[in-house]
């Protein structure tokens, strides 16, 4: 067993080195049926997102979610995550940021939401009792069984609760061959490893430049999608120029420039009100409002499909999600090109 990129490799079983011809032979051979390395990419739920990407987050792409602090980076990533499970596929979430306690209190607030929709005024009353009880400030067996609203959002994430796994991460001992060894013992081809955030997985103590760090990890991560044959996704923070910055991109996010090169989809999430050109704000202030509302996704590189594509989508922050419908942008952004289709 060698050791590469913080991963590692079993040369027994590493199936890596072909000759053309025998990889022709194996093509030629191989049943059309699906099987474990012949996997669909996962849905992130997103439904106009999963059409820019060709269904959602391919087995061994690396993609990157960035954005500023606040801007819902971790709301998304945790929908996708429940989308992930329910589809079927294991999800395994690895935070950085949150105990397990909070994960369950959003889930179960997001889960109301998916039930109520809009015809239940006191679903954000209820969103917050739950997140309460998952913490522990109340008694969530009394909450379940005083409220069928509660208890009928309980038993959706009883549907899927085995296929989540979450892992509170530390920055001192999460490495990336850590992450390995968890899609060793709980994934499998086409399942999900999501990393909040990127820039928080521990590497060797010796390595104190971010830059360094950044590279080893993002290397890292990409070799672990395409050994595993699983969709990785990271949540990647943006440098001090991006936070001063109307419109964050990807060359704001902080670190490395293997960022850039490394991942195979990059998309950025940027408040709306903030990234839009200020004409539209001084056109029609009364529906320049509206735009504190939502969050604009922008895929700014895509190796499988088109990219440089601007979505837009509604927030809900107080259920911890996005509406999960969305659309084109269809306002020119804050540098110079016209957004959507």
């Amino acid at each position: 067993m060698t050791y590469s990129h913080g991963i590692y490799v079993d040369a027994a079983t590493d199936t890596t080195v072909r000759t053309v011809g025998e990889a022709a032979h194996a093509a030629l051979t191989r049943s059309s049926e699906p099987t474990a390395d012949r996997v669909t990419p996962a849905p992130t739920g997103f439904d106009v997102l999963d059409r820019v990407l060709g269904g959602g987050l391919r087995p061994t792409d690396l993609t990157l979610l960035g954005g500023a602090p606040g801007v819902g980076k971790t709301v998304a990533a945790l929908q996708i995550a429940r989308r992930t499970a329910l589809d079927g596929r294991r999800c395994v979430y690895a935070s950085f940021e949150h105990d397990h306690e909070t994960m369950l209190g959003r889930l179960l607030a997001l889960e109301v939401a998916e039930i109520a929709g809009e015809h239940v005024v006191d679903s954000d009353r209820l969103a917050r009792t739950l997140i309460e009880a998952a913490a522990g400030f109340r008694s969530l067996q009394e909450v379940l069984d005083s409220d069928d609203l509660a208890a009928r959002a309980f038993a959706a994430l009883e549907g899927y609760q085995d296929r989540l796994v979450l892992v509170r991460g530390s920055g001192v001992e999460t490495s990336a061959s850590a992450l390995d060894g968890l899609m060793r013992q709980y994934g499998r081809p086409g399942d999900l490893l999501i990393v909040d955030y990127l820039q928080r997985v521990a590497t060797p103590a010796h390595i104190v430049d971010e830059h360094e760090q950044v590279t080893l990890v993002t290397q890292a991560l990409k070799d672990l999608a395409m050994r595993h044959r699983v969709a990785v996704l990271a949540l990647v923070a943006a440098d001090w120029d991006g936070l001063r910055s109307g419109r964050l991109r990807l060359h704001h996010l902080r670190g490395s420039s293997a960022l850039a090169y490394e991942c195979d989809v990059a998309v950025l999430l940027n408040d709306k009100h903030h990234a839009v050109a200020k004409t539209h704000l001084a056109y029609d202030p009364v529906r320049a409002e509206t735009f504190h509302h939502f969050v604009v996704f922008s895929v700014e590189k895509n190796r499988g499909g088109p990219a440089m594509i601007d979505l837009e989508f509604r927030k809900d922050f107080l259920h911890y999600r996005f509406d999960r419908a969305g659309e084109y942008l269809r306002e020119r952004l804050i540098d110079d090109r016209l957004a959507g289709e």
